[in-house]
């Protein structure tokens, strides 16, 4: 039988007015005490995830965060991650810079800033980012650059610059008001698939069905890892096939939904994304009960 994980996204699907529900939240320890797996699939950063989950004692396996650009483990040790390449952030600043209704983070492992605003961002917000200015990015490097908009077409036309100048290098997805851009190569649906297959990987030190003196494996972030007990013959290693379910409720979670076994968006989310899925839950403790056998939803 294979193991059973779920995909979630945070706001706007677990995540609302900065909280996550007592339901929800019991519904995922439940899930989890049941032997599955949850994973959290957001575009929030290692503090931005930090600053929600780590209050409210919020348990996972992993976090795939900045929209696929890094993978965390339980404690939110970083796994892997990729950073953008140089000169992208600079060119956005360029490109925005004096229009109205505007504002442009950056997002790292370290910390996270505010770099330009012309909407006038509250208290609540700056807890999350520091206010910088663009001589603090020097040598710094930057995993993320979520931007939010008021004017849909300063968005559109922000959109459209970045595919035609930074095709194959950034990409940025939308999600509600925000465009978070990340590296090419980075989606919520290849960080999942990311982390299924390495879950599908031989524990450390196990090659061929035999752990031995010497034997070595590659961890998920790249690293060389060694172990095992000379002579211990472990037996054939077989991997154990993961069955995945999502849920999100934006235009940034579709590639999740296309990489799900199942895929679930919400109530509200917009027409492409309920489009690209299997069918909609009111929340993530119904789909959990519904998969643990409670009252289908």
């Amino acid at each position: 039988m294979p193991r059973r994980l779920i995909s979630t996204d945070l706001d706007g699907t677990i995540v609302f007015n900065g909280t996550i529900s007592l339901r929800d939240r019991e519904a995922m320890a439940r899930w989890r005490a049941a032997g599955n797996l949850l994973v959290i699939n957001t575009g929030r950063s290692v503090s931005a995830l930090e600053h929600v989950v780590v209050p409210m004692g919020l348990e996972f396996d992993n976090a795939i965060l900045y929209t696929g650009a890094a993978i965390v483990d339980e404690d939110i040790r970083v796994q892997c991650s990729t950073a953008l390449p140089a000169g992208v952030v600079e060119d956005i600043l360029d490109f925005v810079e004096g229009a109205p209704g505007v504002t442009v983070f950056t997002t790292g492992l370290d910390e996270d800033l505010l770099i330009y605003d012309t909407i006038g961002s509250g208290s609540e917000l700056l807890t999350l980012f520091r206010p910088a200015t663009r001589r603090e990015l020097d040598g710094r490097e930057v995993i993320g650059v979520p931007m939010r908009f008021t004017d849909p077409e300063m968005a559109a036309r922000t959109e459209t610059y970045l595919h035609r100048r930074w095709e194959g290098q950034a990409v940025g997805f939308r999600n509600q008001d925000f465009i978070d851009v990340v590296p090419a190569s980075a989606s919520k649906g290849e960080g999942l698939r990311r982390l299924v297959a390495s879950l599908a990987e031989p524990p450390a030190g196990e090659t061929d069905g035999r752990t031995g003196e010497g034997a070595s494996g590659t961890g998920m972030a790249g690293e060389a890892t060694a172990g095992g007990s000379a002579g211990l013959d472990v037996g054939p290693w077989t991997a154990e096939p993961v069955e995945t379910w999502s849920i999100g409720d934006s235009w940034n979670d579709i590639s999740m939904h296309a990489a799900a076994d199942h895929s679930y968006a919400l109530p509200w989310s917009p027409p492409e994304v309920v489009a690209q899925c299997d069918g909609t839950v009111s929340s993530l403790a119904d789909l959990i009960d519904s998969l643990m056998g409670r009252p289908a939803f």
